[in-house]
């Protein structure tokens, strides 16, 4: 694959790093091409300037730069530019075996001039260089002309996730009178928790996503920066841990997230994954967010039939896909 060096011109575009004088156009950029999502969502500008302020200011170019020097730069924002405006963007996260390449986007009056094709290119030779497994990405299913560039460039779909949305004041108020609890994650926790998401999960999916212990704990970046609030919660039965869940949130203009909901397959009929669900959504609504977005893989039809009985709407499904480095 020929490669694109940032900083060459191709056709009066500009292709480079992202720069903290991009704000502006970044967030317009933003509200243009996802404006759809957004009103599902939601969108907070202000939180967006800030966390970008806060990773390309000073100090976040200085922690960054030392992490680029040890050969441990955990993202790349790539933009392109034209006319002295970003009309196009992609970020590459590198943090694990697989790279993960997100945010294609590419203002409409740009389109089909080939810049997500150049996006592509270089995100992919950035990987090789550093010598990653493969790269990921995700696209929505019914999205057909990238789902088409993607394959050409060697992706395969391996799994199918379901998005669900509900507002935090049509939860439903249940009484939990089952011997199951839902505590907060402890330290302590760790390698059951990891045990059972190994044992629960799909195997492949954990291979390519390169799920380790380390995905447990707080990342470096979060921990620098403070990009959003995340509370990981467990079920336990007695003294066994049988179940595990994480909300995200950030302010109350964006939808909570809750994901990553795992549950050992010999305890679901104990109602783990509803209870679980409502833990979440509980501490995502104290915090004053409106709405609570929720993703499960398609697999999961016990999972989908719980979050359907607790009010979450089917929003959207996204094909995650996938292409491995010889």
């Amino acid at each position: 694959m020929a490669e694109t060096k940032i900083g060459e011109m191709s056709d009066n575009i500009l292709f480079r790093d992202l720069r903290k004088s991009d704000l502006n156009d970044f967030l317009n950029l933003l509200q243009t091409c996802f404006a759809e999502e957004f009103e599902v969502s939601g969108f907070d500008p202000d939180h967006v300037a800030e966390m970008f302020n806060r990773g390309l200011g000073r100090g976040g170019r200085l922690v960054l730069g030392l992490m680029r020097l040890f050969g441990k730069e955990p993202v790349k924002f790539l933009v392109a530019e034209a006319n002295g405006k970003i009309v196009g963007t992609t970020i590459v996260n590198n943090r694990r075996r697989f790279g993960y390449i997100s945010t294609v986007m590419v203002h409409p009056d740009y389109r089909r001039k080939g810049i997500a094709t150049r996006f592509m290119a270089d995100a992919l030779n950035y990987l090789q260089k550093r010598k990653m497994a493969g790269a990921v990405l995700q696209v929505i299913s019914t999205n057909t002309n990238a789902k088409s560039l993607y394959v050409k460039l060697g992706f395969k779909t391996f799994e199918h996730t379901a998005y669900f949305i509900r507002e935090t004041s049509s939860m439903p108020v249940l009484e939990n009178d089952s011997e199951v609890k839902i505590r907060k994650f402890h330290k302590k926790d760790l390698d059951q928790v990891f045990n059972l998401i190994k044992g629960s999960e799909d195997p492949n999916s954990l291979r390519i996503f390169g799920f380790t212990k380390k995905d447990l704990t707080t990342p470096l970046l979060q921990r620098v920066f403070g990009f959003a609030t995340q509370e990981k919660l467990v079920a336990t039965l007695g003294n066994r841990i049988v179940g595990y869940v994480e909300a995200t949130y950030t302010t109350p203009k964006e939808a909570g997230r809750i994901d990553s909901i795992s549950v050992n397959s010999q305890d679901r009929s104990l109602g783990v994954e509803r209870l679980l669900v409502e833990g979440a959504c509980k501490e995502i609504a104290e915090a004053g967010v409106t709405r609570i977005r929720l993703t499960a893989p398609t697999t999961k039809q016990e999972l989908i039939e719980a979050v359907e009985d607790l009010g979450f709407k089917e929003i959207v499904i996204m094909d995650s896909m996938v292409t491995e480095f010889r």
